[in-house]
């Protein structure tokens, strides 16, 4: 969502901003035309705009729980907190702090609608996780605040050691379910790759992730556990609509993760969100993807188009190995990707983001990308940043060298 309501303007936003008024209005609008009366709607966090006023936080929150409630009063709720959702910073999510009450407090009567989960408001509070049950058979949602996990958290405003604690909440709700259930994990911050930063600011000179690789590493061995028995795992935060796998090497354990867009267009996407049509049976068919571009909602497409016929894992390593080979199919994979709008996609970088949809880890990425890059989290870059550290030494020695000679000269 990335919401401000201190950006005004009668007309919705434009690409370079986050969501104004007009934008959610125009949103909430569409969502009830598109569908009035959905089982579930899941928010896949950063419900506020980049750079937030922190006092303003809780109140904004329970601003945007009031406004989806009274558009879909009947709908259950997924919601997940972003890197953005924090009354002490970016990347800055408290245990036991006040935001997380506040939100509870305020999304409570939407996420536990008809009883789906009764321990949302004390378990939310404490990490920003919980467990639902979802309106298909045998289909639960299990919910992480993965914010924690990520390779720029910093812990500034609160104490103790929230990464352990959310992965060990998820561990024991993963192995905690009835036997005959699936969980769907949603999350933030999709494991593996940040595949913009890595071709973009990296320039495929280093590779980045978005989590730490012990608690990546964790995450995913906690999923391929088959007592957890994961169907699939939602994400966001790339602001584009995009898909990965979590274990491509043994499809046996293979999970799909599905990377929602953004409603903000500050990225250059434009706005945009999915549809899921999901079968009694709780399995994932065709995925949509609808945006507003040049002054109106309109599809932007489907996988079912693309050949994709279910959201699983065979489906998509087999529509991940046609997009290797075909350019004409790259370019609508490129026109979903951002909504519509121009894509920060060419063909200069494409295998770098080709990569990130199968490769988890730093160095799974370096050898798919054929780039030769590292990365701050690789035996390489450690070899690496001892010898810049000694060169940086011996300059500063020599420096210091020169001047005492020059001064002992004058």
């Amino acid at each position: 969502m990335h919401y401000s309501p201190f950006l005004g303007g009668r007309e919705p936003s434009v690409w370079g901003y986050d969501t104004n008024g007009a934008l959610l209005d125009s949103l909430l609008a569409q969502l009830v035309r598109e569908d009035p009366d959905p089982p579930v709607v899941v928010i896949a966090g950063d419900f506020l705009a980049h750079g937030f006023p922190l006092a303003k936080a809780g109140a904004t929150m329970a601003y945007l729980a009031k406004r989806f409630d009274a558009t879909f009063p009947h709908a259950q709720f997924v919601i997940t907190l972003g890197n953005n959702d924090s009354d002490c910073g970016d990347y800055e999510s408290v245990l036991d702090g006040p935001f997380l009450h506040a939100v509870a407090r305020a999304w409570e009567p939407l996420v536990n609608r008809h009883g789906a989960a009764p321990g949302f408001a004390r378990t939310f509070s404490h990490d920003g996780g919980y467990t639902a049950t979802l309106p298909v058979p045998h289909r639960r949602a299990v919910v992480i605040n993965d914010i924690y996990q990520t390779v720029r958290y910093r812990n500034r405003c609160g104490s103790g050691n929230p990464a352990a604690t959310s992965l060990g909440d998820l561990e024991v709700a993963l192995r905690g379910g009835p036997p005959d259930e699936r969980s769907w994990i949603v999350m933030h911050v999709p494991p593996g790759i940040d595949a913009y930063s890595t071709a973009h600011l990296g320039h495929h000179l280093f590779i980045v992730p978005f989590m730490r690789p012990e608690a990546r590493e964790r995450l995913v061995d906690a999923i391929d556990d088959p007592r957890s028995r994961v169907s699939l795992l939602i994400a966001g935060h790339t602001h584009h609509f995009a898909f990965r796998l979590t274990d491509a090497k043994h499809p046996a354990r293979n999970v799909p993760i599905l990377v929602a867009p953004s409603v903000s267009p500050i990225f250059g996407n434009s706005p945009s969100y999915l549809t899921l049509d999901v079968d009694a049976a709780g399995e994932v068919g065709n995925v949509a993807e609808t945006s507003y571009v040049a002054g109106r909602w309109q599809r932007t497409g489907d996988l079912a188009s693309e050949g994709v016929a279910s959201f699983t894992a065979p489906a998509l390593v087999e529509y991940e190995a046609r997009l290797e080979a075909n350019p004409a199919l790259v370019e609508r994979y490129k026109h979903l990707y951002s909504g519509g709008a121009a894509s920060e996609i060419s063909p200069r970088n494409y295998r770098t983001y080709w990569c990130a949809a199968t490769a988890l880890s730093a160095e799974d990425a370096e050898k798919c990308t054929r780039s030769g890059g590292i990365s701050v989290f690789t035996g390489r870059a450690l070899v690496l940043a001892g010898v810049v550290a000694l060169l940086a030494a011996f300059a500063v020695f020599a420096i210091v060298r020169a001047i005492r000679r020059r001064r002992r000269a004058v």
